[in-house]
């Protein structure tokens, strides 16, 4: 190894035997990797943290639960000042009562598992750029240096800070309107891809994913161009709200850009009224009546309660007309009239 390479290493936190061990096993770009997104020397165990936070171990071993991480052993020398830090941060959003400490593992559970979901996708692309640099020729040496100089981790950081307040700034003003208004309606909204079980069963991996990633991207695109918010997506199933008639048209308008995009047929439900809102997802009376009538809908079919059909005469760009299917048995719920929502040109 070239000593301008461990010199670099060893300063961004990396020991002697980190090095040796890596250069050993083949994985000198991966200790590199952790250098640039993590840095800093491994100082402390878990006591050593706490005590260095100044909270107790109790906390900080709930804390890396909540993030996500299992128990550290014992004695186990793994934490920088980096994570002190971290732990110092989380003492002063919990304050002294325990509640605040409990809404502060909720809150480090919610956002952890998000980001867990950003990191995947993130990583996907890092092995990309691992395999493109290999292809190129290039040696252990020269990747391993390639990632420590490498820009993108601040300027992904900076992307994520980014959007996080945009986001932040929408769902202050969401919060503030509904609890203005606690009555307003809520418009809740499920989608799945039919026959989606059967299919995923005879498509090879890369198939699969592909259809997945399609799905995704339509959905997104279709409910957001149309005043909706994409809550959630569960393998084929993806969940939305907004207020009736936005999530109404994007309903419509999701149902016809899967068409377009050759997708299976949709099996949809929408129900609207009031709903809880906790931890970024939804739930009440009004978010099962829609996923159940997910389930009863036919492929291609949109059904609502009976109760939507006086209001939304019209939506989006053109007039809907509410096609009456009777009374149907809602499993958990009981007997429902309900009918199919269609465009009338």
């Amino acid at each position: 190894m070239r000593e301008a390479l461990r010199q670099r290493l060893l300063e961004r936190g990396a020991t002697d035997d980190d090095i040796e061990r890596a250069e050993a096993q083949g994985w000198l770009p991966l200790l590199a990797f952790d250098c640039a997104v993590l840095p800093g020397e491994r100082r402390y165990d878990l006591g050593a943290l706490a005590a260095a936070a100044g909270i107790d171990v109790d906390l900080a071993q709930r804390l890396w639960r909540a993030v996500g991480f299992p128990d550290v052993p014992t004695g186990a020398v793994v934490f920088s000042e980096r994570d002190v830090a971290a732990a110092r941060l989380a003492l002063v959003q919990a304050g002294d009562r325990d509640e605040s400490t409990n809404d502060l593992l909720r809150q480090v559970r919610v956002i952890s598992g998000s980001l867990a979901r950003v990191a995947s996708v993130e990583a996907d692309g890092f092995t990309q750029l691992l395999d493109g640099l290999r292809a190129a020729g290039l040696s252990e040496d020269a990747i391993a240096e390639s990632l420590l100089s490498e820009e993108g981790f601040e300027q992904v950081a900076a992307l994520v800070d980014y959007v996080h307040r945009l986001q932040l700034r929408a769902a202050v003003w969401r919060r503030t309107v509904l609890a203005a208004d606690p009555g307003v309606a809520v418009g809740v909204g499920f989608a799945d891809l039919a026959g989606y079980t059967q299919l995923s069963a005879r498509l090879e991996p890369f198939d699969l994913s592909d259809l997945v990633g399609r799905w995704e991207a339509v959905a997104y695109d279709a409910i957001a161009a149309n005043g909706a918010r994409v809550v959630k997506t569960i393998g084929d199933e993806v969940m939305f709200v907004g207020l009736t008639r936005e999530s109404a048209a994007a309903a419509l308008a999701l149902r016809d850009a899967a068409e377009l995009a050759a997708l299976p047929p949709l099996r949809m439900g929408l129900a609207a009224g009031s709903v809880i809102s906790r931890d970024g997802d939804y739930f009440g009376p009004v978010v099962n009546l829609a996923s159940r009538l997910t389930e009863l809908a036919d492929p291609g079919e949109l059904l609502v309660p009976a109760s939507l059909r006086d209001e939304l005469p019209e939506v989006g760009a053109g007039r809907v007309r509410f096609v009456d299917r009777g009374v149907r048995d809602v499993r958990s719920i009981g007997p429902v009239e309900v009918g199919s929502l269609e465009r009338t040109g």
